[in-house]
């Protein structure tokens, strides 16, 4: 009997041995190896920020170079074109503060869209250019949905500042209408007015809603009816308060 207490007790003590203790109370009692960040250490981590941001922005850089000989004989060419156009772009929508800031990342975006506009005006454009009757299909080309009456408006008020009506459209000119409708990054335009958004052509965050209607985007669902009626009854109803307070 003795004998088989102590093998009992051999196997008892093996037992809670091998389960060990609950996993808290083993980390209560272990030392814990902590990363001490001294001086040294931020420095260090600095350094390495500071290289890697800069060979990333020594790359952008390369790459803009590369771009701009396709828009112009060298960056600084490139750079006053920008720079015009942002000019230009804010005198017609009536902000004053043409204070320009060049970012890198808002110079490339405004290159590869005039990239892009010339190549889609480029399918379409006739020996002389475009003719107005085309310029909502070339908008629409572009990923862009203005209504006729937004692009009629606007090259009505192009010719009378110029005093010359132009039926056919240049390149130029078209890149121009877009960029001002559809002003760059770099313009910094928080409310475009030329562009308002409406039921029927939403704008959220800047984007058109109209193009994920157009192209069947699989995030669209059915609306319901009455949830819609209610919006618009609601809207209706806010417009006439604020007409009636403010007459």
């Amino acid at each position: 009997r003795r004998k088989d207490s102590l093998t009992n007790g051999d196997k008892l003590g093996s037992k809670v041995k091998r389960i060990g203790p609950h996993i808290e109370i083993f980390q209560v009692f272990q030392e814990r190896n902590r990363f001490i960040i001294t001086k040294k250490v931020v420095r260090l981590i600095t350094i390495m920020q500071a290289r890697v941001r800069g060979w990333l922005e020594r790359k952008r850089l390369q790459r803009i170079t590369a771009k701009a000989l396709y828009h112009g004989p060298n960056l600084k060419a490139v750079i006053d074109m920008y720079r015009g156009l942002i000019h230009h772009v804010k005198y017609q929508l009536g902000l004053w503060r043409t204070r320009q800031i060049i970012n890198l990342a808002e110079l490339e975006e405004w290159m590869d869209r005039k990239k892009f506009y010339e190549t889609m005006f480029a399918k379409r454009e006739h020996w002389q250019g475009l003719e107005r009757s085309e310029l909502l299909k070339y908008f629409n080309d572009c990923g862009h949905f203005p209504t006729q009456k937004q692009i009629d408006d606007y090259w009505d008020m192009a010719c009378r500042e110029r005093q010359k009506y132009y039926e056919v459209i240049k390149k130029s000119q078209a890149i121009e209408m877009i960029f001002t409708l559809y002003p760059p990054r770099g313009a910094n335009v928080a409310n475009n007015t030329r562009i308002k958004s409406t039921w029927l052509r939403p704008i959220v965050n800047g984007e058109e809603g109209y193009k994920y209607i157009v192209s069947g985007h699989p995030i669209l669902k059915r609306a319901n009816i009455q949830i819609v009626g209610k919006l618009v009854a609601r809207s209706i109803r806010e417009r006439k308060m604020r007409q009636y307070y403010k007459a």
